[in-house]
């Protein structure tokens, strides 16, 4: 064999063997060994490009686009922002391509194909702006809209949404904080506390977001805008970036992540939408009365075993049990923070002045129910009192590209999100889940609380969720005699919670997400672990404590 591999080495075409040589059958095996490598390198090389990896995810939208055929509940056009839709999110989970890329792709399919809904000008009305031009069968009056155009402008329409520009103004309140260096001293005074071991700043961070989330009542504005910030801090200063030692980031921003949307579940003012689950409850069952102590109080159990258990949970799942020596921070790490704390002084003047306006900006973030200021409006009014006081410049906004990038794709998603909501695709769908359930004679409220959940895996955006699917649940518990508290307090608690599955699910989830310490696949794999845990809390822990209140 040695002989044999000597010539080929030496690169040697042919050798001349008699049939009789001892070399011949070596040979025949090098050469069908060479083959069998070549042909395993080859389909290798294939699977891991990413044109064969994009396959899956649209072989999934041409199925749906041209397979599903049209209903009185689904058109031709929900179908259509369905595929698109479905193939976007298979490509975020399968693909390492841009999720920028991903977005635009989809909205420019869309708006080519005319797949969006547009407003017909003589009535007011919404229709698919596919049939704009055409003559309207029920009415004998053309539709007056101009497709190509019109589906253009609503490609564009998730852009102006107040929610994705809360978080591009956040995204710049977070560069403010890094900028002034005020992150850096709280998160050296947070580690100089608490920090003796990562999990005591986990901890830190979860207990910051449950104190604050009943005053704040927008999810993004108070993880994007107030904890990321300070938690990208504690990571620069413990030496972790997406690029060097990213595990400790990583593990502190899946740890805030997760903390916002517990935090949110917690309180009725935790999440703007939340109102909305409470409202439709208490018009379609007047005896319920589930208010601000109701929810609460639902909710304190079953949330505050989840809080406790939170960083725990996420320390094995990133595998910090198994790199103990390195994340123990210790005594050392408690001294060199209060040295670094000596050692930077008083605060400067533009680390007052932000103090001043982020606590300017929480006041009226509290009191926007007196004020009646948009939570966007006040974060961009931070924005512009830093900028006159040259607390931050226009370059330090202009060249925060994570901020630009989140608007782009966030807004984007945001569009498909609306649009399946306005075509009733969403609302099918609901529709569809609430049937199967009582076909298959399955238990209403654990059945109806889970499909809820887990339709959050579609959504952009939490609210949007609850707008789509809330009303369709509550009306099939109802048709099907669910005990209406239990439902009303699992769906309510699970519009936040079911945020956890993917990084696109709210905008303080984009954002921690947008800080590249964690992998795509990372963060879809811990989500889909932690849903499991929140399912299993609350229909064990949660409705044991329900039942000690008295509500079975």
């Amino acid at each position: 064999m040695g002989s044999a591999c000597h010539y080929l080495q030496a690169g040697i075409k042919s050798v001349d063997l008699s049939e009789d040589s001892p070399l011949l059958p070596i040979l025949n095996d090098v050469r069908k060994s060479n083959r069998k490598l070549s042909i395993s390198q080859c389909f290798k090389s294939i699977v891991q490009n990413p044109s064969f990896v994009m396959l899956a995810p649209i072989a999934v939208g041409i199925a749906l686009w041209f397979g599903l055929e049209p209903t009185d509940g689904l058109t031709p056009t929900a179908i259509r922002l369905l595929a698109v839709f479905t193939s976007c999110i298979i490509a975020l989970i399968m693909t390492s391509m841009d999720i920028s890329v991903i977005v635009l792709t989809g909205l420019t399919l869309l708006a080519v194909t005319q797949s969006f809904e547009c407003v017909d000008k003589a009535t007011g009305l919404s229709t698919e702006c596919r049939l704009c031009g055409e003559v309207n069968p029920l009415t004998d009056n053309v539709y007056d809209c101009h497709g190509p155009k019109d589906a253009f402008n609503q490609s564009l329409k998730g852009f102006s949404s107040s929610v994705v520009w809360l978080i591009f103004a956040a995204f710049h309140l977070g560069k403010a904080v890094q900028v002034t260096q005020l992150g850096r001293r709280l998160s050296l005074w947070m580690i100089a506390m608490f920090g003796k071991h990562i999990l005591g700043l986990a901890y830190a961070i979860v207990l910051s977001e449950l104190v604050l989330a009943p005053f704040v009542p927008s999810n993004t504005a108070r993880g994007g805008g107030i904890v990321l910030p300070v938690v990208q801090s504690i990571a620069t200063t413990l030496g972790s970036s997406p690029q060097n030692n990213s595990a400790i980031g990583a593990y502190l921003m899946l740890v805030a992540s997760h903390a916002n949307l517990l935090s949110a579940s917690m309180y009725l003012t935790g999440m703007a939408s939340n109102p909305i689950v409470v409202a439709k409850a208490n018009q379609l069952f007047p005896h319920l009365n589930f208010g601000f102590v109701t929810w609460f109080t639902g909710s304190i159990v079953p949330a505050l075993f989840c809080a406790i258990a939170l960083p725990i949970l996420l320390y094995h799942f990133c595998g910090m049990a198994s790199k103990n020596e390195q994340m123990s921070s210790g005594e050392n790490i408690t001294k060199h923070a209060q040295v670094e704390l000596e050692a930077m002084g008083c605060m400067s003047l533009r680390e007052c002045q932000l103090c001043f306006v982020l606590l300017g900006c929480l006041c009226l973030w509290i009191s926007t129910n007196i004020t009646g200021l948009d939570s966007t409006l006040v974060a961009l009014l931070g924005i512009v009192c830093l900028l006159h006081m040259r607390t931050i410049t226009w370059k330090d906004i202009a060249t925060n590209t994570s901020a630009w990038d989140t608007l782009f794709w966030l807004g984007g998603f945001v569009t498909i999100a609306e649009q399946l909501s306005e075509t009733g695709a969403s609302a099918y769908l609901g529709q569809c889940i609430s049937d199967a359930i009582e076909q298959l004679a399955l238990p209403p409220v654990p059945a109806l609380a889970t499909a809820y959940f887990l339709t959050t895996f579609m959504f952009s955006s939490l609210s949007a969720h609850t707008v789509a699917f809330v009303a369709t649940f509550l009306e099939a518990a109802k048709s099907v005699g669910a005990h209406a508290q239990i439902l009303t307090a699992l769906l309510a608690y699970f519009g936040a919670l079911g945020g956890c599955m993917t990084n696109f699910s709210t905008g303080s989830a984009a954002m921690f997400y947008a800080q590249g310490y964690v992998h795509r696949s990372t963060w879809f794999i811990v989500g889909l672990k932690l849903a499991l845990f929140y399912l299993v809390v609350y229909f064990s822990i949660g409705m044991l404590w329900w039942k000690m209140l008295g509500w079975h």
